[in-house]
């Protein structure tokens, strides 16, 4: 039996262990000298798997936390007995070839001509404003953002040491595009960072907009599209993403929108990475690439390739069709069946404002989440998983109507 067929009959054992175990009171054991007791543990292990089993519910609508599929499970366990490190390509050809394959289609995908995996767009984000101050030395330090924009962006700006300075929207939560091309003739920026869904209500700015307008004045677009990119398999958005096409950088997360286990994220660009990094990394074979991950394996794309092979590209649009299709089944029935406010977006969110009702309840079981829409307490459904449904959640909130 080979080492990775062994450990694969351990983790089965160990599996069924768990699964055998009775759930009870959870009580963490001290970290010490000693192993822990198997019998404390394993009730630990299934109380971690009853807390993320919710993420499978018909009614799980919380966040952007989705169920994910046995073969996505079965690439990310791949890439943990693998453990390979991308920094030395040569010793792990075929795991480099794969990498390669899925950033070839990806960048078809999004009209991009290079791109790299990253831990989450947060990261992505980041970089895409590095690399902006990198291709503009006339040391502009300005950022222009959408005040609805993931709140990634403003970290990474107090990270870089530029400013970022929040566009209003308008009554849709769209991005206001003469206020932005009048804040460019004040004061040009270094970079306009448009988002294709937004964190709340799922809404997708101008991008055209945006992109003429970073043209105009020789700046760099980004488009944060960790959320909205899911959307480029679906052929009735393609004119959307051939505008995104025109952008400098794109970021995507396959972990929000098409059902992947984390961390599962990709930044794309259209020139080659600017120098940003000069360090002697003499034991490599390789020298390390110019991008914020260093050490990498298959954790990043593994499970993506995986589903895409076992499944087909076009049984993962029919999944993001069937989600988006119950969040618009939902939005409808909600608006006949009570007289709430409700915010609808393209991207499978919906947020409503329920008038004198009180639903802490649902959202500490996870059913919703709570956030605002211009400055409106609202409750806010995200349909990312494809297992979630109109009737479950309209179910539980109908002794609410």
């Amino acid at each position: 039996m080979t080492n990775s067929a062994s450990i694969l009959a351990e983790l089965q054992h160990y599996i069924d262990q768990i699964l055998a175990s009775e759930q009870a009171s959870v009580t963490l054991a001290a970290i010490d000298d000693h192993p822990a007791d198997n019998s404390n543990l394993l009730t630990i292990l299934n109380a971690l798997i009853i807390e993320g089993d919710r993420h499978h519910a018909d009614n799980w609508a919380a966040h952007m936390t989705p169920a994910i599929s046995c073969e996505s499970l079965l690439g990310q366990l791949i890439a943990g007995l693998h453990n390979g490190n991308l920094l030395s390509p040569q010793l792990y050809p075929t795991l480099a070839r794969i990498e390669q394959q899925i950033i070839d289609w990806l960048c078809q995908l999004f009209q991009q001509q290079h791109g790299h995996f990253i831990a989450g767009s947060s990261y992505a984000n980041l970089e895409a404003l590095w690399q902006a101050r990198q291709h503009h030395p006339d040391k502009r330090h300005i950022v222009y953002a959408s005040e609805t924009a993931h709140y990634s962006i403003a970290k990474a700006c107090q990270i870089l040491d530029l400013e970022l300075r929040c566009i209003a929207t308008d009554k849709n939560g769209q991005l206001c595009p003469t206020i932005l091309q009048q804040a460019c003739e004040k004061q040009s920026p270094l970079a306009i960072v448009a988002t294709a869904g937004t964190p709340t209500l799922g809404i997708i700015d101008p991008l055209e907009d945006c992109i003429k307008l970073a043209q105009q004045y020789q700046a760099w677009c980004h488009i944060d599209a960790a959320w909205g990119g899911a959307l480029s398999l679906l052929p009735e958005y393609r004119p959307l993403f051939d505008i995104i096409s025109q952008a400098d950088s794109i970021c995507f997360d396959p972990h929000k929108g098409w059902h992947q286990p984390k961390p599962a994220s990709v930044l794309l660009y259209q020139r080659p990475l600017t120098p940003m990094l000069y360090a002697d990394a003499d034991y490599l074979q390789h020298p390390p690439v110019n991008s914020l991950p260093g050490s990498r394996g298959g954790e990043f794309f593994l499970p993506l390739w995986l589903t895409l092979m076992h499944s087909g590209v076009d049984s993962l649009r029919q999944q993001i069709r069937l989600r988006l299709d119950q969040a618009d089944q939902f939005a409808i029935q909600l608006k006949q069946r009570t007289d709430w406010q409700i915010y609808r977006s393209p991207t499978g969110i919906v947020c409503f404002h329920p008038n004198q009702a009180d639903l802490t309840d649902l959202v500490n079981k996870g059913i919703l989440s709570q956030a605002k829409v211009a400055g409106k307490d609202v409750y806010r459904l995200v349909f990312a998983s494809p297992n979630t449904t109109a009737n479950a959640i309209l179910t539980v909130l109908e002794p609410y109507f």
